[in-house]
């Protein structure tokens, strides 16, 4: 399988392996709704336009707006994705991760990970 990579001025969409996709967000980027709806879209084409699985890295200095957040968790927006694990690397990021979780309550499984091969694992228990 060859790896397939979408690359835009806020973020890279990576196919991993089949069904798992990884968002890499750039640091110091605002991700704002229109960038979480493309970015889903990016997800969708990476996938082959299959189910898949996210894995979510974010650079240093990654925010997301209120509604971009409110938009990604909400159970119309979801489609083809069935899992999220948020690559967790600094304690903003996990600031920011444990209140997407709380206060957004994402309606796909979501956790959060600060070791990329568990979450890894876990996202591949659940695509399989």
């Amino acid at each position: 399988m060859t790896s397939k990579k979408i690359t835009t001025a806020k973020y890279e969409v990576t196919l991993l392996e089949d069904g798992i996709v990884e968002n890499f967000i750039k640091s110091g980027a605002v991700m704002e709704e229109q960038d979480v709806t493309m970015l889903k879209q990016h997800n969708f084409e990476a996938a082959g336009q299959k189910p898949y699985v996210i894995l979510v890295t974010p650079g240093e200095l990654v925010t997301f707006t209120s509604e971009a957040r409110q938009l990604a968790a909400s159970k119309n927006f979801i489609e083809a994705a069935r899992a999220k694990a948020l690559l967790i690397n600094s304690i903003g990021n996990k600031i920011m991760g444990n209140f997407y979780l709380k206060v957004n309550k994402p309606f796909i499984k979501t956790k959060i990970f600060s070791d990329r091969e568990k979450a890894l694992v876990w996202l591949r228990s659940i695509i399989k």
